[in-house]
């Protein structure tokens, strides 16, 4: 079960990050191009799909990064740590800092919109560094 268990939290992370590079890359900047007329409508809706596509995975990753910390071999606990604190990482930031900054964004503040982008890097990076630590594990649980 733990390999399995091992490529779930791999593939949610792997997904998370790709998304994550796309709206760092692509989505954030053309939200800085709507006009200010329509930055509360578009931020809202933004909120409403962008949360479509990323709940289901955040759950099925926080859940499978959970399992494994408990049902790994001891002697892959600092393996199955270091991503996990990655993921408090990522999660701790969209909770405490993105979340915020899109219900500001989505009364009308389009100023936040540099200051999203600034602390999404850290959110992007934390899931990007999740996959190289998720194949090691993955590759750990497997021989």
């Amino acid at each position: 079960m733990t390999p399995l268990l091992a490529l779930v939290a791999l593939a949610a992370a792997s997904f998370m990050a790709g998304v994550l590079w796309v709206i760092q890359i692509v989505h954030y900047p053309l939200l800085g191009e709507v006009p200010d007329a329509s930055i509360a409508r578009v931020a809202l809706r933004h909120q409403s799909l962008i949360t479509r596509v990323v709940g289901p995975t955040m759950i099925v990753e926080v859940i499978s990064s959970s399992l494994l910390l408990v049902i790994v071999p001891q002697s892959l606990l600092f393996v199955a740590l270091v991503p996990f604190i990655l993921l408090l990482v990522a999660v701790g930031v969209t909770i405490f800092q993105a979340v915020p900054l899109h219900s500001r964004i989505a009364q009308g503040m389009s100023h936040l919109i540099p200051r999203l982008i600034q602390i999404n890097w850290a959110r992007t990076i934390a899931w990007s560094l999740r996959i190289p630590c998720g194949a090691l594990i993955v590759y750990q649980t497997l021989n």
